[in-house]
């Protein structure tokens, strides 16, 4: 702690010579209080343009070249990180106060009457936005050089702020937002979000810079080697299968939050963990029995779900209900099993039309994965997403597949999955790459995700060309790859065992995704008449749900020769 202190001491020396450049803050900011006949506006303005200018420091640095300096200094990065963020969060209350005392000094002299509560409101809003802005600028000041990120990290919160005045003069919106601040100002939790908020992204960007400013190590771990077992890889693939479970649950009380967030990955690492298997079990059994393995596998239990389980379920659902027959012959579930057996066939294909040429697997120094490829992939993810759901939305089902237009991820995910085992990726990830996986998928959802559902009428985001369809789409493919690596890297360092429980629930959990729907479906029925909040009922119904779906995979992998299905 001392040395954090020390770090914000040194910055705050280092800065001394630009706090002058804060009285434009100042001088602007009455200007355009008084323009707006508005004094809590001044306000905003000072700490909106005392955010960029905490990025003076970074200037000052790249200059007079303190890296020197800083080498010398016993700080570790992360405590100059650490510390250079706690002095820009200084630097902005102490403008904010000193901006509001001016505001209620404006507010006297011009005889315009400002409650305090509703200053507290906007000052909430003004404090979110501008950690919003020092949380996007800052890790591009610690990654790139100053000179070349400064125009390109503020134009956009500078042409936002244009656009933002001008539009305030021109509809004196200001002035009619009293009822709404007031409704706001009257709930203290509202007004105490935006300032959590605000600490969070600061927390969340401090975690980012300090990942990029350390060294991006590769993990010290050995690459696969054909029959190494993967024990974190079967550990994640079966919690992937239980939020099969939760998701399809969730459908039924309305999470659509949590639909949307699940939605948005879970599927593709599913596909990405079977890609990775994919290449060592066509080597293991050559192309005859792998593509009888395959059929097998997916094949059977497709037909057995569509053609006795399904029909079983709506059945049985009939006779307790009394309620029409739908569809009996349905995919349901079994979706991604047929997209999956699909792939592989095409993979078999491949290999055939190569002449069966072996793969080069790992060898003893693994490929690194770096950020910048990461970066490269996600952009391509999302422009492919974008272009996709041009023509099949989000949502929209097409062939009893509910959600097509996830196609390219799980297709490219697939073929991920196929390089990682040849590069021994999983191994290999540096654990940074999956803190940074983390942040910047926690970052993409405050920011893109409200923007792009939120901003328009309608369900524009869902596809059809949109530019909120494009945010979107740049949202969930960042997402998706953040998520995967958080989860590969921290199921890698601390789920790699191979405990007893852990291997009873990989060994049941495909028999599980089979059986999982009848299940919800039954268990929901029994549970029709029970009056609870939703979230309570949806608690109970996966603690009850997934034990019995656990338990019920027992029982059939015991019928002969089903072990060797599923």
């Amino acid at each position: 702690m001392s040395n954090i202190l020390k770090s914000i001491k040194l910055d705050h020396d280092i800065m001394k010579s630009r706090y002058p450049m804060f009285m434009i803050a100042y001088i602007l900011g009455i200007f355009l209080a008084v323009i707006s006949k508005t004094p809590i506006f001044g306000a905003l303005v000072v700490m909106v343009i005392s955010a960029p200018l905490t990025g003076q420091y970074f200037s000052i640095y790249e200059k007079n070249n303190l890296e020197k300096l800083y080498g010398v200094l016993p700080l570790r990065k992360s405590e100059v990180v650490i510390g250079r963020y706690i002095y820009a969060l200084c630097v902005i209350v102490i403008n904010g106060i000193i901006a509001v005392l001016i505001a209620y000094i404006i507010s006297f002299l011009t005889n315009k009457g400002m409650s305090s509560a509703e200053s507290l409101t906007y000052l909430s809003a003004a404090f979110f936005y501008v950690c919003l802005m020092i949380a996007v600028i800052f890790p591009l000041y610690f990654k790139f050089p100053f000179s070349k990120v400064y125009v390109f990290s503020n134009l956009p919160f500078y042409l936002i702020f244009i656009i933002t005045f001008a539009f305030t003069r021109k509809t004196n919106v200001l002035q009619h937002t009293g009822p709404v601040v007031q409704s706001l100002a009257s709930n203290f939790i509202i007004v105490a979000i935006g300032f959590g908020l605000g600490l969070v992204l600061l927390a969340l960007s401090s975690f980012l810079s300090c990942a990029l400013v350390e060294r991006n190590q590769a993990a010290s771990l050995p690459a696969e080697k054909p029959g190494q077992r993967l024990y974190f890889a079967d550990n994640l693939r079966t919690w992937m299968v239980i939020l099969v479970v939760l998701q399809h649950l969730g459908e039924i009380f309305g999470l659509y939050l949590f639909l949307m967030l699940n939605q948005a990955y879970f599927m593709g690492l599913l596909f990405l963990l079977s890609g990775y298997f994919t290449p060592g079990s066509y080597e293991r059994k050559g192309p005859s029995k792998f593509l009888m393995d395959r059929l097998l596998r997916l094949g059977i239990p497709t037909l057995v779900y569509v053609f006795i389980i399904r029909p079983l379920e709506v059945w049985g659902s009939h006779q307790i209900t009394h309620r029409p027959i739908g569809n009996l012959f349905a995919l349901d579930q079994m979706w991604f099993v047929v997209m999956l057996l699909v792939f592989d066939l095409g993979y078999l294909a491949w290999r055939t039309i190569v002449k069966n040429r072996p793969e080069r697997l790992a060898d003893d120094a693994p490929k690194k994965l770096t950020f910048p490829k990461v970066v490269l992939f996600t952009l391509a993810l999302a422009a492919a997403s974008y272009l996709l759901r041009i023509v099949i939305p989000y949502g929209i089902p097409v062939l009893e597949f509910p959600s097509l237009g996830y196609l390219a991820q799980y297709l490219s995910f697939f073929l991920i999955g196929m390089i990682a085992f040849r590069q021994g990726w999983l191994r290999s990830i540096p654990g940074s790459l999956g803190q940074l996986g983390f942040v910047l998928a926690v970052l993409a959802t405050v920011i893109l995700f409200p923007t792009a559902v939120f901003i328009g009428s309608g369900s524009k985001w869902i596809g059809y060309g949109s530019w909120q369809s494009a945010v979107f789409a740049l949202w969930d493919s960042i997402f998706a790859v953040g998520i995967s690596l958080a989860l590969i890297t921290f199921f890698r360092r601390f789920l790699d065992g191979g405990k007893k429980f852990g291997r009873f629930l990989s060994q049941h959990s495909f028999a599980v995704y089979v059986i999982h729907v009848p299940v919800i479906v039954f268990l929901m029925l029994a549970l029709s008449g029970l009056q609870m909040a939703t979230l309570l009922k949806f608690g109970l119904a996966a603690v009850v749900c997934l034990p019995v779906c656990f338990g019920i995979a027992l029982l059939i992998r015991k019928i002969p020769y089903v072990e060797k299905i599923v």
